[in-house]
């Protein structure tokens, strides 16, 4: 252990818990309340993304003891969800014969055969979270995933306290404390009932454990920290990670600077201590998955997505025959390092992750964005263990940008980068001292900007996420062109692939369009579009080749208007009379090539001006601006 570093930068004699405690309170009371008396199953709107999976593993647990799918477990969902278990994850197991190395990652594979039970199933997804949230699930019913995530909040509210409190005063401290929490994305995945928000604490708590005695004086601390000063600390840091590592394997990293810092400390017994510990509990769990199922991976083997029909629904819902093949045994090196878009698509990438509309840190996370800036201002004062968790956060923003370069947020419905949560609570141990109130509610200020609207009504964000980025200040963002397929507005098919041109008088080319707002109504039967009044609408238009040019005729209604065309930076402006039309037309640049095999341009058009049709004699009740009709051209 080394000396305090900052210690002398508190005035106060010793470290006062109260603002801690109280900011725990005050966190555990709001989500607390929040999780024991809300209607989740009706506020909740239905199952999304992964719920169905951990919401049936955490049932199963509680009631039934066991990890196997059953068709009582089936029936259980509908008791609370109409539309039942929609994205659900289940996979047959094996008998294991033995193993053999392999030529792609992860360089082993499992030889075995088939379980001679076919009908039974099991679960496709850690277990990790839902084994801690059943003991709450079975006194609370399913709000017991709430109650447990408001635990997990207040627990991290006052240990994030403690760490800052330790090197900056209370009040500054418990500041930042609150923001790093309650101004970030985390409060609405507290109302998921997936493994966001506990992999997030987990990394937290672990690192709390490692560097509380690298930040704190002893002597100082409150009553009930001095075992944070022994190597018990480090063990308990170890058993979170080696869970954590379970629960999302990329999360493996962050064990990397625990060991670094003990092996730099000339510390071998703990070091090997520590890693004797995180490998008995990261394997120990991977072993019980494998004794579970004869599988290590539990999204390895013959798994499969089940979203309208699930097994043994009825005597003909077969697994084999209603269910999508999803198992990841490999991974997918010909795709992420294609050589003709690997360099764009990094680039464009570590620009997203900051500064994109849908998943950007600034936007979504903009404490951590506060404690990277901090950190780096300052960079030669800060202390070798603060350079450590530096690398380790570069190192998981880049595994995921360059894993998966076209779903790095976590999929359509995510929130934010939902990949990012498991990461986000390391950058707490990036903040420098901070001393002045006035700094420390920067973040408060800032990030409150952009997600005020998301964490006061959770529930309508997370079940519509495409409608996050239509209004405020997120609209300023670029959106993500690398993520097309995968971006939240893809959730509302009815505004997404919308097929426009192929006139077969014109014969022109086919293409798509992705409206990324609501100020543009839905496509007519010519293949037009209205732009709302007053309103500037914008979308994406994809193609399957490069095209030369883009032809936008633009008509008005009964009202001059002034109407203003953009395609990706490039604007004309026009003024058109009543009832008169014109042509734009724009040599297209290159557009954003996607996934080497479709062409991406980001296409805004608006009206100054609108009318709406029932006031003159028509049964349109749409505030109308501009007519659109959009045309490509090969040649």
């Amino acid at each position: 252990m080394t000396q305090p570093l900052t210690a002398q930068n508190v005035t106060a004699p010793g470290m006062s818990v109260r603002p801690g405690l109280l900011l725990a309170f005050v966190v555990f009371c709001i989500y607390g309340g929040l999780a024991l008396t809300v209607d989740f199953p009706h506020a909740a709107l239905g199952i999304q993304s992964d719920e169905a999976t951990y919401y049936m593993m955490g049932h199963s647990l509680a009631e039934d003891g066991d990890l196997t799918y059953r068709r009582e477990d089936l029936m259980r969902v509908w008791k609370e969800f109409s539309g039942g278990p929609t994205g659900l994850f289940l996979k047959r197991g094996q008998k294991v014969k033995g193993a053999h190395f392999a030529a792609r990652p992860p360089f082993f594979k499992l030889d075995g055969d088939p379980d001679p039970v076919r009908s039974r199933l099991f679960y496709g997804k850690s277990f990790a979270y839902p084994l801690f949230a059943a003991p709450f699930v079975a006194m609370f019913g399913t709000n017991g995933f709430l109650v447990l995530h408001a635990v997990l909040l207040a627990v991290t509210a006052l240990c994030s306290y403690l760490f800052l409190h330790a090197r900056a005063p209370a009040m500054a401290s418990a500041l930042l404390a609150g923001a790093f929490l309650l101004v970030s994305i985390v409060p609405v995945y507290f109302v998921w009932i997936t493994p966001e928000l506990f992999n997030f604490s987990l990394g937290l708590l672990a690192y709390f454990c490692w560097l509380y005695k690298e930040a704190a004086d002893p002597e100082r601390s409150p009553r009930g920290t001095r075992w944070l000063f022994t190597a018990r600390s480090d063990i308990v840091a170890a058993v979170l990670l080696g869970i954590a590592t379970f629960s999302k394997p990329t999360a493996i990293v962050f064990a990397v600077p625990i060991f670094l810092w003990w092996g730099w400390c000339r510390q071998w017994t703990r070091l090997a201590g520590i890693g004797i510990v995180f490998v008995l509990v990261t394997g120990g769990l991977f072993a019980a998955n494998l004794a579970i199922t004869g599988d290590w991976n539990y999204q390895g083997g013959d798994r499969r997505t089940f979203y309208w029909e699930f097994p043994f629904q009825t005597e003909t819902s077969a697994f084999d025959r209603i269910g999508t093949a999803m198992a990841r045994d490999e991974g997918l090196g010909d795709i992420i390092f294609d050589s003709r878009v690997f360099w764009r698509n990094l680039r464009h990438n570590v620009a997203y992750y900051f500064v994109g509309r849908y998943a950007g840190l600034v936007a979504y996370f903009f404490p951590a964005v506060f404690a990277l800036v901090a950190f780096l201002a300052g960079a030669r004062r800060r202390p070798f263990w603060q350079w450590l968790v530096f690398g380790t956060a570069i190192a998981q923003m880049l595994l995921f940008i360059i894993s998966l370069p076209y779903t790095w947020l976590g999929g359509g419905g995510s929130v934010g980068n939902r990949y990012f949560m498991s990461a986000y609570g390391i950058f707490l141990f990036l903040l420098p001292p901070v001393s002045s109130i006035a700094t420390a509610a920067v973040p408060w200020v800032a990030g409150a900007l952009f997600t005020a609207p998301m964490v006061l009504n959770p529930f309508a964000a997370s079940f519509r996420p495409g409608d996050n980025a239509k209004h405020g200040p997120l609209r300023l963002l670029p959106p993500e062109l690398t993520l097309v397929n995968d971006l939240p507005v893809n959730t509302d098919t009815a505004k997404v692939r919308i097929w426009f041109g192929d006139d077969p008088e014109l014969h022109d080319p086919g293409f798509q369009i992705y409206f990324l707002d609501d100020n543009a109504y839905g496509r007519e039967a010519d293949r037009t579009f209205w732009v709302k009044g007053e309103s500037r609408a914008e979308f994406l238009i994809k193609a399957d080749r490069p095209m030369k040019r883009a032809v936008i005729t633009l008509m008005s209604g009964p009202f001059p208007t002034d109407a203003t065309v953009s395609i990706d930076g490039r604007s004309q402006s026009v003024h058109l009379g009543a009832d008169s039309s014109q042509q734009v037309t724009f040599a297209l640049p290159s557009g954003f090539w996607y996934q080497a095999r479709a062409f991406v341009w980001v296409v805004s058009i608006s009206s100054s001006s609108g009318f709406t049709p029932i006031f003159h004699g028509a049964n349109d009740t749409r505030f109308l601006g501009v007519h659109v009709k959009p045309m490509l051209v090969l040649q």
